[in-house]
């Protein structure tokens, strides 16, 4: 091979694991928001709620269930649905954007991932301070290291880029 041509180096098993997880993550909420809509649109979402809820009210004594159920309820309007189905399609294309990034080995693709989701550990950690639950806790300790991964990941691939300028 010619000197000049230079070798893809491989990505560390690190960023394979989160690049499938976002690829996947994000490919399951394209298809989960176009499922949504579709079943909006035959009217299918509102009515399988519905009968939830009233199985929930016959089926469970619990005012806390039948207050879960009601709450449901009012929720499951046409509008929340596709506003839910919206919110499922824009992060699917931002969380595909961001494995695609990764896979593709861009140099901004890991900024892009600690961008996206180091903004939500501030709003994790306060959820959990005010709330503290297992999954809270799972969610903010996987969110905290991945970006903790990814920034110490893309400040080394900087300095190696820089360096490597700076000698040509």
């Amino acid at each position: 091979m010619p000197a000049d041509v230079k070798t893809p180096k491989p990505r560390d098993a690190g960023v394979r694991i989160i690049t499938m997880y976002k690829l996947a993550k994000g490919g399951a909420q394209l298809v989960l928001a176009v499922a949504l809509l579709v079943t909006v649109e035959l009217g299918v979402a509102v009515t399988g709620v519905r009968e939830a809820v009233f199985f929930v009210r016959h089926h469970f004594a619990s005012a806390t269930s039948v207050k879960l159920a009601e709450l449901l309820l009012s929720v499951a309007t046409p509008r929340h649905l596709g506003l839910t189905a919206l919110a499922l399609a824009l992060d699917g294309v931002l969380t595909t954007g961001e494995g695609v990034a990764l896979a593709r080995g861009l140099w901004w693709g890991p900024w892009l991932v600690v961008v996206a989701s180091g903004a939500l550990v501030p709003y994790e950690l306060f959820e959990l301070l005010r709330e503290p639950r297992a999954g809270r806790l799972v969610v903010f300790a996987l969110n905290a290291l991945v970006v903790g991964y990814l920034v110490s990941r893309a400040l080394r691939e900087h300095r190696a880029r820089r360096e490597e300028m700076s000698a040509s």
